[in-house]
């Protein structure tokens, strides 16, 4: 019998379903019929846990595992093979599969508010030189030449819930009107999502948002509220006074909006808007505060797992190790619920890398339940984006 471990158990949750699902879907094996998409899979997910360097590293220390080709059931890879499949294999493949992970993850609800929090915001991924110029300098932008990374993100389970790839010249707010909005959740970000028919729309499918407000906006005070809270300096009810702010553009949103003025040290007060008309402002505040979470993802997944050097630099390669290290980083999230530690995700990843062939009998493992997919919140094709 094949002994169950660490690796084993991280990758529970991909399925041969799951993955016969997504070959059927991109039709990922059809220009490969010995190097399979879960062939492929396991290997690059081996290179991120292993922080492997080059497709001759990897070659190198995957296939002295002959113990854990064995019990995965994987063959000998060539580096000229993983190449090819890097370049070729459907990138949207791994992106889908990545998105089939996020809705093994629960929804729970932060406690002051009673209500799910997703944070949205994106993030540029640099890609210049020989190799990268060739499909980046075309979308370029004084910020970045490369793709962006566009992520939903819940920190009440560290963990992303959603997320698409760009072009770096594809702005935030684009991109936020394609975003699948849950009712009854609150979405937070910045002004990077400045688009008020898209607002109206969130209020629309009965949900939330919090989100800053640009100081030359002109609105009229309905009502102005007794201040709570230390650092509250106002908190007032407002209509916009411009329907029309530019080039015919309709502005849609006709009800009452929240200004929470926040009080900052050494900075200049910061101004939120909200449609949460019963939610204290000193809570208003906090949930925009909280913001830093979808950023220590970033730097999180920059610094730990491979997004920022590529082990090929084609587009497609490229998107495949996105899509890889997003997929890593789930299954990490899913091995830290399902197991309950007490790790930090950092604390559990070097865990991990350090014991990934222990074997049952090693140590204590909490066997995962049963995984069962829901819909999931894009539709086949999404992970794209505007590419």
């Amino acid at each position: 019998m094949k002994e169950f471990t660490t690796f084993k158990a991280l990758l529970k949750p991909i399925t041969d379903e799951l993955l016969s699902t997504a070959v059927s879907n991109y039709h990922s094996d059809y220009y490969s019929k010995l190097f399979k998409t879960k062939d492929h899979l396991i290997a690059m997910i081996y290179a991120q846990l292993h922080d492997l360097k080059s497709l001759r590293d990897l070659e190198i220390a995957f296939n002295s595992q002959y113990q854990l080709k064995q019990m995965l059931n994987c063959k000998e890879i060539k580096r000229s093979t993983l190449s090819d499949a890097n370049a070729s294999r459907p990138a949207e493949c791994f992106l889908w599969i990545a998105e089939k992970l996020t809705s093994l993850l629960p929804r729970k609800q932060r406690k002051e508010v009673n209500k799910v929090v997703r944070t949205l915001d994106s993030s540029p991924i640099q890609l210049k030189g020989r190799g990268y110029d060739e499909w980046t300098l075309v979308n370029k932008t004084l910020r970045c030449q490369g793709i962006k990374l566009h992520v939903e993100y819940d920190g009440e389970i560290d963990a992303p819930t959603g997320f698409q790839l760009s072009k770096a010249n594809v702005n935030d707010s684009s991109m936020g009107r394609n975003w699948p909005i849950i009712s009854d959740t609150i979405y937070v970000f910045d002004k990077g999502y400045y688009d008020f028919n898209w607002w109206w729309d969130i209020h629309n499918k009965q949900s939330f948002f919090v989100t800053r407000l640009k100081r030359n906006v002109a609105i009229q005070i309905t009502k102005k509220s007794d201040v709570m809270g230390s650092t509250i300096l106002e908190d007032n009810l407002f209509i916009f006074k411009n329907k029309s702010p530019r080039g015919g553009k309709r502005n849609l949103y006709s009800h009452d909006l929240r200004q929470v003025i926040v009080e900052r040290e050494g900075k200049e007060p910061i101004v939120l808007a909200t449609n949460l008309l019963d939610t204290p402002a000193e809570v208003v505040s906090g949930l925009y505060k909280e913001r830093w979470g979808i950023e220590l993802f970033f730097k999180w997944i920059k610094q730990n797992l491979r997004i920022k050097k590529f082990l090929g630099k084609s587009e497609n390669a490229v998107k495949t190790q996105i899509a890889i290290a997003l997929i890593l980083y789930l299954l990490i999230a899913l091995f830290n619920l399902h197991k309950k530690s007490i790790y930090s995700m950092h604390q559990l990843l070097i865990w991990i890398k350090h014991n990934w062939n222990l074997t049952k009998s090693d140590y204590r493992l909490i066997k995962p339940p049963e995984y069962q997919y829901i819909k999931p919140t894009f539709s086949k094709g999404y992970s794209n984006g505007n590419l």
